[in-house]
């Protein structure tokens, strides 16, 4: 009776077991293509789903928000930046195979018992929202372009009857262009995040103002060629005006903007080797000489071109000199105590 009674208890047991392995592996068989309760992508539960249920899943809400565009708002205008533009990537299936093969470890026995008995795999698999840094640069770029205004520097107006000075104009820039790249990148990395952003310009004040201007060119002097007039203007205000010659119809006095380059009291002639200069070309004549024309006081502005006083006073109010402005002595004498080297010189 007892060896019966082993012999039978041992096939129960046999059976027993045989059909809890069969439940198990039936159990591990039916929850093959299965995620685990339990686990999430990004936050988001995937349990009990499959792996194609899952993906549709994720693509409702974790990739249709990241395809959203972000919107900076800067200088008045809206610029948009888009998901596709920014090369905005997710590697859902890659996620979705983590998240099945996390229910396949371990032994037929176990993953069977585990879905027999409601067991759960907690676990949270990321799926990171990537930009490309390379596009996000390009959008702060361009950006940074259609908003960035260069500042204007004030710069001298000048006409042989007014002299002014234009003011400069503020200029502006983006902001923290490096800061707005990383708060864009941000956002597109979150896809719960607001996509509309703000920025701001800063002031660029020009680098030379009118009060620089007025200070490089206290004085500026005009020679109106038709009139045969010169004017000196202080500060944009008329202080003096001369009569004066200006050069012939053949030896023209040279139109156009200068600067004074040199002055000379009493001054000496270097003169031209020029066939008009007679016996005297090419010789130097010391100031005072009779035979030197410049008069009293030189003023170059143009190589061999300047103001100087001449003895032939009854050739002012006419252009009767071989290109130099002449003058009454005084009134060089006068001009020569108004300017200095580099003071603006326009022929007009």
């Amino acid at each position: 009776m007892s060896r019966r009674v082993v012999k039978v208890f041992a096939l129960v047991v046999v059976l027993v077991v045989g059909v809890g392995a069969g439940a198990l592996a039936w159990a591990d068989h039916q929850s093959r293509d299965e995620i685990p309760d339990g686990v999430q992508i990004a936050g988001i539960d995937v349990g009990g789903m499959t792996e194609q249920g899952a993906r549709d899943q994720l693509r409702q809400d974790l990739a249709q928000p990241a395809a959203r565009p972000v919107r900076v708002r800067v200088g008045g205008q809206t610029l948009t930046l888009s998901a596709k533009e920014a090369g905005v990537r997710i590697d859902l299936a890659g996620a979705v195979r983590q998240a099945v093969e996390s229910g396949r470890g371990g032994s037929f026995v176990s993953r069977g018992w585990r879905s027999l008995s409601g067991g759960t795999v907690e676990r949270d698999i990321p799926a990171p929202v990537e930009a490309d840094a390379a596009a996000v640069k390009s959008f702060v770029g361009r950006l940074r372009d259609r908003v960035g205004r260069s500042a204007k520097d004030a710069e001298l107006d000048v006409s042989i009857t007014d002299v002014s000075v234009k003011p400069g104009e503020t200029g502006r820039r983006l902001a923290d262009p490096g800061g707005l790249q990383r708060r864009i990148t941000k956002a597109l990395s979150d896809p719960d995040a607001s996509r509309d952003l703000r920025a701001s310009v800063v002031k660029v004040q020009p680098q030379r103002t009118a009060e620089d201007v007025w200070n490089a060119n206290p004085v500026v002097v005009t020679v109106a060629a038709d009139a045969k007039r010169v004017r000196v203007f202080r500060r944009g205000e008329l202080e003096k005006t001369y009569r004066v010659a200006v050069g012939s119809k053949e030896y023209p006095t040279p139109l156009g903007q200068f600067s004074v380059q040199s002055m000379q009291k009493n001054p000496t002639w270097n003169v031209p080797d020029s066939e008009w200069a007679g016996d005297l070309a090419g010789q130097t004549i010391p100031g005072g000489d009779p035979r030197n024309p410049l008069k009293a006081r030189w003023i170059g502005f143009n190589g061999s071109v300047g103001f100087h006083g001449t003895a032939d006073i009854g050739s002012l109010g006419n252009a009767a000199s071989h290109g130099c402005v002449r003058m009454n002595p005084s009134d060089v004498i006068d001009l020569y105590k108004r300017v200095e080297v580099g003071t603006t010189v326009l022929v007009a």
